[in-house]
């Protein structure tokens, strides 16, 4: 007989009794049997320990999920007869379990471990309701335009950080668009698409302000998820997603777009867009599954060959993950083709297929018809980026239309799954209806919302093709009674009386292009500082000559306008093109695009 010492609270200390031999014993050894089992789970590195007889003759440990859905194997540490300790690289939070032992034998033994205590990443208002994430910050960047890689589509999801800061935080992953520009012979810059999107970035944070990697000097990790030759994501990998099943299994899925380049003439190709899946539970170390999830084939309505685009090339792309209902095991996601139901008109919708085990997709038969609505900016024929979210007691789906602006639509069906136009609004611009109308939602695309665990916060970010960044801003009540309406950023300061001003200071350092139209002979600019620095606005072209000094002396705090007309420092007027704004002081550096076009 064999049982806990039940003097000792840690429940460590095994007592065994003499061994009573009946008529003449059974040959073999006694099966390891476990009576206690503990976690320490603090960082990305959890450790268990299980209590026993036997234990010396055990050929494995793992925890598991009581109802069998799901396993994970550890690493032994330790081992004897009366305790075993192994470890694994787990980033999410573990529910109620079984810590698990098996012998060479196969008969297991097993008992409960208790779930992780809920954490929740904590991420201040004050410094979370309105922020940037630009690579810049963690990679040196090319002089002079200051920055190598602009982040685009991304996906936040929280979990641990490595075991030396023991820190549980968002994790951020992102594609990486390439801003290099290449000189071809005939001397005009462009964009060289053999060398863009070729991996995803990978940082963390736990305040929105400071970004952390997980490479080598705490910088942007980039090798985990890439373009594979030969496989269907050889040429881009783009837009993940990521979500883990309700079930407690500790497998993160991240879904995402891989892009093939395949030569069908002496000078053509077909760049055909399908969706993958990759999975970690450690959020560092992935692995990319090389069988397609998702293509246009399998999609009854989803046009395979559209003529609009290079060569016939087939297009479904930039997945949304969510479960719904909530912890039941159901999942959709969310993604964009070409409609063949619309006619010769091959226009892109939003479609959905639903899973039960992330791993098998069942599309709906038919797209979003109201994601193919015209918007004020006339007729839709490119639609990207889709999301769902729960919000003023509706649905609501963002996604970007014309390669443009963010739209979305509200469901008054109650049912995020519900195709018919009908049962949706009207697209709805997202920046008419936030309050203020802020500048920079002009340049917003491919938005994410973000609520994590309980928290009641919620936040809403895009990537800002403009200042070049991930722009993350809170979601707030409005001073409309509208359903559709939304505070973006940080609610305003209330005044001190006669002191300041009643805006209060930028609680950033920004710089956003105020107008930038075709055709327009005039460009704004505007500067949001919290302190009063020296400072230096210049404009310069894509391979980085200076064009315009249009501000070099102090700033103060706060929001300072400036004007760019188009001349350049000899006078003369640019031509049309790209330009970059950078804005220069003590604190680092900003940089916005500008679109000239006469």
């Amino acid at each position: 007989m064999v049982a806990l010492d039940p003097t000792d609270p840690d429940s460590r200390r095994v007592l065994e009794s003499n061994e009573v031999t009946y008529n003449a014993g059974v040959e073999g050894s006694y099966a390891p049997m476990v009576l206690h089992a503990s976690s320490v789970h603090q960082s990305v590195e959890l450790q268990v320990t299980a209590v026993g007889a036997g234990l010396k003759g055990a050929t494995s440990l793992s925890i598991a999920a009581t109802d069998g859905a799901w396993s994970l194997p550890l690493a032994i540490t330790t081992q004897g007869d009366s305790a075993i300790t192994g470890v694994a690289s787990v980033a999410a939070l573990l529910p109620a379990c079984l810590a698990t032992i098996g012998p060479a034998d196969g008969t297991t033994s097993a008992a409960g471990l208790a779930a992780d205590q809920e954490i929740q990443p904590y991420i201040p208002e004050s410094g979370g309701c309105s922020a940037q994430y630009f690579e810049e910050l963690l990679l040196s960047p090319p002089s002079p335009l200051g920055y190598e890689v602009q982040p685009k589509d991304f996906s936040f999801t929280p979990g641990f950080v490595d075991a030396a800061t023991n820190r549980y935080a968002l994790h951020l992953f992102y594609t990486r668009q390439n801003y290099w520009y290449y000189q071809p012979p005939d001397s005009q810059v462009k964009w060289h698409p053999e060398l863009d999107a070729k991996n995803l970035g990978h940082v963390w944070t736990s305040d929105f302000v400071s970004w952390h990697g997980p490479a080598p000097g705490d910088k942007a990790d980039t090798t985990q998820i890439k373009a594979r030759t030969g496989k269907f994501d050889e040429f881009h990998v783009w837009a993940p997603t990521i979500i883990k099943k309700s079930n407690g299994d500790p497998t993160y899925y991240m879904f995402y777009t891989g892009v093939s380049h395949e030569q069908i003439g002496p000078n053509a190709f077909r760049d055909n867009q399908r969706i993958g899946v990759a999975t970690s539970t450690n959020l560092n170390t992935w692995t990319q599954v090389d069988t397609v999830v998702l293509s246009a084939p399998q999609v009854p309505w989803v046009k395979t060959n559209p003529a609009s685009y290079t060569n016939g090339s087939q297009q479904l792309r930039d997945p949304f993950v969510m479960e719904y209902p909530v912890s039941s095991g159901n999942y959709i996601m969310y993604f964009v083709a070409v409609d063949s139901l619309t006619g010769t008109a091959e226009d892109m919708a939003v479609g959905a297929a639903t899973s039960t085990d992330l791993r098998t997709w069942h599309p709906l038969p038919r797209p979003f018809a109201a994601t193919e609505r015209p918007t004020f900016q006339g007729h839709t024929h490119f639609v990207e980026s889709p999301h769902v979210f729960k919000h003023n007691g509706r649905w609501w789906m963002p996604y970007t239309v014309g390669l443009n602006e963010v739209f979305f639509a509200t469901d008054t069906s109650a049912a995020p799954t519900d195709t018919v136009a009908t049962h949706w609004t009207n697209p709805v611009w997202l920046r008419a209806v936030s309050q203020g109308r802020p500048a920079e939602l002009q340049y917003w695309h491919a938005s994410e919302h973000l609520r994590f665990g309980n928290s009641t916060f919620e936040w809403l970010a895009a990537f800002d093709d403009n200042a070049i960044s991930i722009d993350i801003k809170g979601v707030f009540a409005t001073d409309s009674v509208g359903v559709d309406s939304l505070l973006l950023g940080c609610p305003p300061k209330p005044p001190l009386t006669g002191v300041g001003d009643p805006r209060g200071l930028p609680s950033q350092f920004r710089l956003v292009v105020l107008l930038s139209h075709i055709g327009s002979a005039e460009v704004g600019l505007r500067m949001e500082l919290p302190w009063r620095t020296p400072a230096r606005l210049a404009v310069y072209d894509l391979v980085g000559r200076r064009v315009m000094t249009l501000l070099d002396r102090e700033v103060p705090a706060g929001v300072t306008d400036v004007k760019w007309n188009g001349i350049e420092e000899r006078g003369g007027h640019v031509a049309s093109g790209m330009y970059f704004a950078r804005l220069t002081c003590a604190k680092g550096a900003r940089v916005s695009k500008i679109i000239m076009l006469r």
